[in-house]
């Protein structure tokens, strides 16, 4: 009788364990996701720019390539150049983005002399030319945008080390400044009048963007390696705790709305409409529904034996973009 009262408590106590622990997302579950193109590289899909008609890929030490979404061919892959003809020799190409409207591509290599962002005019893509290069404040670039100017030409955004750094490409850089914090920070996302930044081991930081002063800090329980705003909320990729949820609509005053953790560690995030993937290493690609944003659904995941250690992952025209060591995957949702 003893033993089956010890044997009753060791079962009872397992399932309040079990009940109480934080269940992580499944390790892999394909869902709705299929493979539907493999666009091979030379070196490793560090970063990535998607439009509507061209794959722009940073491949480290392989320099970069531009891809026809329209044919799948290669336009042109840049390695190196040819000295005295045109010296720009690459190191490591770890970012890009490319503000087509203007016909311009903006390149960075974090181990050139010095880290730089060279800037293209690719009016014509086979055979892009070099007309500049960006020096200031590139050490480490983390994220790297471009988009429209309303004041004629191209805004960069880029974080590197502690710094935020913005200004406009128009023939050359100006009107360019920074805002500097106390500790490193990593990605980040903005509206009209702040900026939302994640600050590793710090949590979140929200920021007045008219004069880079922190409105708020929001402590986390993982590393924020990356944000996204959605409406009054924000999501925050935090490494090894999977994401969380976070109501901003008040500044000074975040609430946590939901928290999911996953097997793997997450370090990018991307939405599009009512779906949200997260880059996730080794753990490759998370797609979640988050079309109630307060209960994100997952609904597939790709992991690394499918598709390669995973750097980061974006969402253009209801398909998933993955860059990896082993190329680019063009992703279905099905």
């Amino acid at each position: 009788m003893k033993s089956i009262i010890i044997i009753f408590c060791l079962f009872f106590g397992l399932f309040l364990l079990l009940s109480c622990a934080k269940p992580n997302e499944p390790a892999s579950v394909e869902g709705s996701l299929n493979i539907e193109r493999h666009f091979e590289v030379s070196g490793y899909a560090r970063d990535i720019f998607v439009s509507d008609s061209y794959l722009y890929i940073a491949e480290d030490q392989a320099g970069y390539t531009i891809y026809d979404l329209i044919t799948n061919d290669t336009i042109s892959h840049h390695e190196s150049f040819i000295m005295d003809v045109d010296p720009i020799m690459f190191e490591n190409v770890r970012a890009i983005s490319a503000c087509e409207e203007e016909n311009l591509l903006f390149v960075y290599d974090q181990y050139g002399s010095p880290a730089s962002i060279n800037v293209f005019d690719m009016t014509d893509k086979t055979d892009p030319e070099h007309i500049d290069h960006i020096i200031s404040n590139t050490g480490g670039i983390i994220q790297l945008e471009s988009g429209v100017s309303p004041n004629g030409g191209v805004d960069l955004h880029w974080t590197s080390g502690t710094k935020y750094t913005f200004g406009r490409f128009d023939i050359y850089f100006q009107d360019n400044y920074f805002y500097e914090f106390q500790n490193s920070i990593e990605r980040f996302d903005f509206d009209a009048s702040r900026i939302y930044i994640s600050a590793e081991q710090l949590g979140f930081h929200i920021v007045d963007k008219s004069n880079g002063d922190i409105k708020s800090t929001t402590d986390t329980d993982g590393e924020a390696l990356d944000v996204k705003l959605v409406d009054n909320y924000v999501i925050v990729a935090l490494r090894q705790a999977g994401f969380a949820v976070y109501d901003v609509s008040d500044s000074l005053a975040t609430t946590l709305v939901c928290q999911k953790e996953t097997n793997e560690y997450i370090y990018t995030i991307d939405i599009e409409g009512d779906n949200m993937v997260l880059g996730s290493h080794s753990g490759g690609v998370y797609l979640y529904n988050i079309s109630d944003i307060t209960r994100p659904v997952l609904v597939g995941n790709l992991n690394s034996d499918k598709i390669g250690y995973t750097y980061k992952a974006v969402l253009h025209n209801n398909k998933i973009y993955a860059s990896t060591r082993q190329g680019v995957y063009k992703i279905g949702i099905d």
